[in-house]
């Protein structure tokens, strides 16, 4: 009766997290000992992304009608839950140690905005990735600096107009006084 109760309000939570937070990644940690856990639970705290353990018959009821999903969800599988799109992808590829001739961590899944990518050959593009805020900043930044310089051209365009009436003004006033 206790177990039902504990993995109601654990799957109550989850679904909470999936709810609060568009990105999430699903990495095996399998063969990482606890002090390689801890420092990819520093960097998870300092960069504010929540770092959970979940056993998979947990997600095995989350994802219940994503077959895919269903096949990746063996062995010891974390989850990392952020608002930032690429830091998570970062914290994995910075971690990676070679154990028994394979790498780990391993992305299994990471989802991004309702985008699946499935496995590690997307955790480059994952670190690149640059989440709508960003990339709005730099179109801005972008529109900014264009219209700096147009502003800036037209002003030089005026100047350089003006600067010729007035030596057409000398050149005509110096005609009429001869």
């Amino acid at each position: 009766m206790k177990n039902k109760k504990i993995k109601k309000k654990n799957l109550k939570l989850l679904n909470k997290y999936f709810k609060k937070y568009n990105n999430y990644y699903i990495i095996n940690i399998y063969k990482y000992n606890c002090n390689n856990l801890f420092k990819i639970r520093k960097k998870c705290f300092n960069l504010k992304i929540k770092f959970l353990n979940i056993k998979n018959n947990l997600l095995k009821l989350i994802f219940k009608k994503k077959k895919k999903i269903l096949s990746l969800l063996v062995n010891n599988n974390f989850i990392m839950f952020s608002k930032n799109i690429n830091n998570p992808a970062k914290i994995i590829k910075n971690n990676k140690k070679l154990i028994d001739n394979k790498y780990y961590p391993i992305l299994k899944l990471a989802c991004i905005n309702n985008e699946f990518y499935y496995g590690e050959k997307y955790l480059n593009f994952l670190c690149k990735t640059k989440s709508k805020n960003n990339l709005l900043i730099d179109i801005i930044l972008i529109l900014k600096n264009y219209i700096k310089y147009f502003i800036i051209f037209n002003i030089i365009k005026k100047k350089n107009n003006i600067i010729n009436i007035i030596n057409n003004i000398i050149k005509y006033k110096n005609l009429y006084e001869k």
